[in-house]
């Protein structure tokens, strides 16, 4: 569907969106493998040696460390999958609204959207194109202030297409402009939407890199304070 056709929407009552299914299982895999699959030597040591009978635990601030680093690393795991887990969407013809838990809520009237942008296609460096539903779906769909500054995106990963389709359609109802955009790369938005990026969509390479010497050194930590 183009979202620039000009045939306005019925009246239709509001419309709340969550993440997708294939979201879901992503993220709860995601979740596991950090806090449980790559951490898998600090939970053996730990639960082999029997070490919550160790006097030094909670006492010891060396011997405690594994500990304490796999706790923050499983309360940062579980406020990013509730984060992710928990988003919803509601779109009706006065506005939107984007609320979860461990995160901020978005809110606004059509009138205070200045403009749409959907992009079909972000050229991520270090990936493959990904294939898109070339009849619906958006990398992103980006809710913009009169500024230009982001008021809100409307993930096609996170929500699916429907609710990228119904925001589309609601904001056109609205009169807001829309712009499409078939395929940018990331570089290219950094230089003119610099808030539209994040530091892990502009070097995944080097968020990857960072975390695999994360968990090598927790792990490396472990075995030398607690061995096996």
């Amino acid at each position: 569907m183009d979202p620039n056709s000009s045939d306005a929407p019925e009246a239709m009552p509001e419309r709340v969106y969550g993440p997708a299914a294939s979201g879901v299982v992503g993220t709860l895999i995601t979740a596991a493998l950090c806090a449980g699959v790559l951490e898998f030597l600090v939970l053996t040591s730990f639960l082999g040696q029997h070490l919550w009978h160790d006097a030094r635990l909670g006492h010891d601030a060396v011997f405690t460390l594994p500990l304490l680093i796999w706790i923050i690393v499983l309360v940062v795991t579980i406020a990013w999958a509730l984060r992710t887990l928990t988003i919803w969407l509601q779109v009706d013809e006065h506005g939107f609204r984007l609320r979860g838990l461990c995160r901020r809520t978005r809110t606004a009237d059509w009138e205070e959207v200045g403009s749409v942008v959907a992009i079909r296609d972000i050229r991520r460096p270090g990936r493959a194109a990904e294939l898109l539903d070339s009849g619906s779906m958006f990398d992103a769909l980006e809710l913009l202030r009169p500024d230009g500054t982001r008021l809100a995106v409307v993930s096609g990963r996170v929500f699916g297409p429907r609710a990228q389709l119904e925001t589309l359609r609601r904001a056109r109802g609205a009169g807001v402009p829309i712009e499409q955009i078939e395929s940018i790369g990331v570089e290219e938005l950094r230089r003119t939407h610099r808030d539209w990026i994040s530091l892990a969509e502009a070097h995944p390479n080097l968020l990857l890199a960072l975390l695999v010497l994360f968990y090598i050194a927790h792990n490396a930590v472990t075995f030398a304070i607690w061995g096996l």
